[in-house]
């Protein structure tokens, strides 16, 4: 072989192992086993060989055979020592001799680069991430670790994986993120704190408690929320986004105006089924698959099927009746699954005013089943939204799939959802392709960003208390925040029933007419309702009403502060779940005990023109 040959084929296999040690950690440690083996067999081979052709089966033998084969790793070799042996003397052997050696010392120049790689990488990342906002995520599966990817194009984040387990470690590494592992990270501590460069200034930490186990997420939040405490952190400077059973808790975690209470300046505390509902309505909100008269009527009822009644089956259906209520249209959904009412039973009783006031159906039959599809091709002109929420992702998909062809062959667009704890699918009815969106995602798990308007909506409740948006909303207790949220997802149905929308309204202002405002204070008061029998209240009979103006008279004439007739928080009644037509009457009779009428009517228009306010004060924000 020419020398010219020689120096480019040396050249090249030099390049090519040096490349490979670029490659992804997890290729490097499989590509090294198979290397190890090889090395193995050939050291243990020739050099066995070798020295037993000179020495015999003598324990020298095999102590020589071991230390040349430990000195393949340590760039010595003692190839000279059996070449004189015929068979090893060979050129097609003495090639297969030096490449083990040369791959030996591959192995562990890969083991060194990578060690000390990793611990330069991770010397590099501690320290950049004093520097600048930084986001937390907490969590030991591939969606934490996808929500992390996509903070990580925002700004620095850091993961804490809850399981020790490493398993995300190479794409973590791959994102350009800090993933921390051991026992001292999964619990927070003034030590933890002081590694990630926590501390009171004007940094901002947006932590994200993204385990499978809500409990371990409270727990982590909890005992964090302690160590930040201890740190002097300021409020302001943090922010909670929680994965829990329940969202009731979140107020016990966040910021109030109580005096020495510390809490993180802004909290989220989801369960995963209550905010994929929340998602789909905001997605594919009710209002738009309906027809208005521009004047703030509808004018066709809105109807849906739910297959599947599981927790995000439950959760949708109250969303759903919720956000579907519209003034002169009538509420229906028809919940198709095996064994309905018997998953239904600890639903209906915590809610019972959505079985008693809503049109609510359940079919016992499989929703592949042709009597469903003949079910289906009855309701097509007056059906409005068909949702997925099996539980299975398999049949979720296979649903979708066939339900999107099936209703694309009828003139009447209906859209079907795929819903899931992972987030919402729909497919284009002509292309099939899938439109996603994922619950992990920065724009759905902020706290800031998703009750932005729901905080703005609760400042307007006080505005004459001098007071920001963020203090009335930390004073804020968990019922009234829900009823924030519920009020500001509707709120663009007012200006779709009335002809208009935001940019419209910003621009030009909105000053509906008379009759205008009676058709959406309508809808208002359906929303209201909706959402208190969706809170597990009903309606006050006459007999509990008048209990209750007897205990106010007594306490008014002790001098007691006086309750409120009309609503009672420990039984979950409520004197205004009437209709609108009976609120005038109700007005009258509080009016007779108390001395004093509210106008409830009123005060449902009041809410609805107090949008033009929300928007810009949305957009000052």
């Amino acid at each position: 072989m020419h020398l010219v040959f020689v120096y480019i084929l040396a050249a090249l296999l030099f390049l090519f192992l040096l490349i490979t040690l670029g490659f992804k950690p997890r290729f490097i440690s499989r590509m090294n086993g198979v290397i190890l083996v090889f090395v193995a067999v050939v050291g243990l081979g020739a050099y066995g060989y070798g020295y037993y052709s000179l020495y015999g089966g003598s324990f020298r033998t095999v102590m020589r055979t071991l230390f040349s084969c430990f000195c393949m790793f340590l760039g010595r070799n003692e190839i000279g020592a059996i070449s004189s042996v015929p068979l090893l003397g060979t050129d097609g052997m003495q090639i297969v001799i030096y490449a083990a050696h040369l791959l030996a010392l591959y192995c562990l120049a890969s083991a060194v680069l990578t060690s000390v790689g990793a611990n330069l990488l991770r010397t590099l990342h501690l320290a950049l991430i004093r520097w600048g906002d930084l986001s937390v995520v907490y969590g030991s599966d591939s969606n934490a670790v996808d929500m992390a990817e996509k903070l990580n194009k925002m700004h620095t984040t850091v993961v804490i994986d809850s399981a020790g387990k490493m398993e995300f470690a190479d794409r973590v590494a791959h994102m350009g993120s800090l993933l921390l592992s051991d026992d001292g990270s999964r619990t927070p501590s003034a030590s933890l704190m002081k590694k990630l460069g926590i501390r009171r200034g004007k940094r901002h930490y947006s932590f994200y408690c993204l385990d499978a186990d809500p409990d371990k997420n409270i727990r982590f939040a909890a005992q964090l929320l302690k160590v930040l405490e201890s740190r002097g952190v300021s409020k302001d400077q943090t922010s909670l986004t929680v994965l829990a059973r329940d969202t009731a808790g979140e107020g016990l975690m966040a910021v109030s105006g109580e005096k020495g209470h510390y809490g993180f300046g802004a909290v989220l505390a989801v369960d995963r089924s209550e905010l994929v509902a929340r998602m789909l309505v905001r997605s594919i909100p009710p209002y738009s698959l309906m027809r208005f008269d521009g004047k703030g009527r509808a004018e066709e009822d809105f109807e849906a099927v739910i297959i599947g009644f599981g927790n995000t089956g439950q959760a949708i259906l109250k969303q759903l009746v919720m956000n579907g209520q519209f003034a002169g249209s009538r509420f229906r959904a028809t919940v198709v699954s095996l064994d309905p009412e018997g998953k239904a039973g600890n639903f209906f009783f915590r809610y019972p005013g959505l079985k008693e006031e809503y049109d609510i159906s359940f079919v016992d039959m499989s929703a592949r089943s042709t009597v469903f599809y003949q079910f289906l091709e009855k309701r097509m002109d007056s059906l409005n939204l068909v949702v997925v929420c099996t539980g299975t992702g398999k049949d979720n998909t296979e649903l979708t799939e066939e339900l999107t062809a099936f209703l694309s062959d009828f003139p009447r667009y209906i859209p079907v959802v795929q819903c899931s704890t992972q987030g919402i699918v729909t497919l284009d009815p002509v292309t099939g392709l899938p439109k996603s969106q994922s619950l992990y995602d920065p724009s759905v798990l902020n706290a800031e960003q998703m009750d932005a308007m729901a905080k703005v909506l609760n400042h307007q409740y006080h505005l004459d208390e001098g007071r920001t948006v963020d203090e009335d909303w930390a004073s804020c207790d968990y019922f009234s925040r829900m009823s924030c949220r519920a009020s500001a997802d509707y709120m663009d149905a007012f200006l779709r029933a009335s002809g208009t929308n935001r940019e419209e309204v910003r621009a030009n202002g909105w000053s509906p007419s008379p009759e205008v405002l009676e058709m959406l204070g309508q809808a208002e008061h359906l929303r209201w309702c909706a959402f208190h029998y969706s809170m597990g209240y009903r309606a006050m009979s006459e007999e509990e009403f008048a209990e209750r103006a007897a205990l106010y008279r007594e306490q008014t004439a002790k001098g007691e502060t006086p309750i409120r007739i009309g609503k009672d928080t420990e039984h979950r009644l409520h004197a205004c779940l009437v209709g609108w037509d009976e609120l005038p009457a109700l007005s009258d009779r509080e009016a007779e005990v108390t001395g004093v009428r509210k106008d409830y009517r009123k005060m449902d228009i009041d809410n609805v023109l107090m949008i033009p306010d929300l928007l810009k004060e949305a957009s000052h924000d």
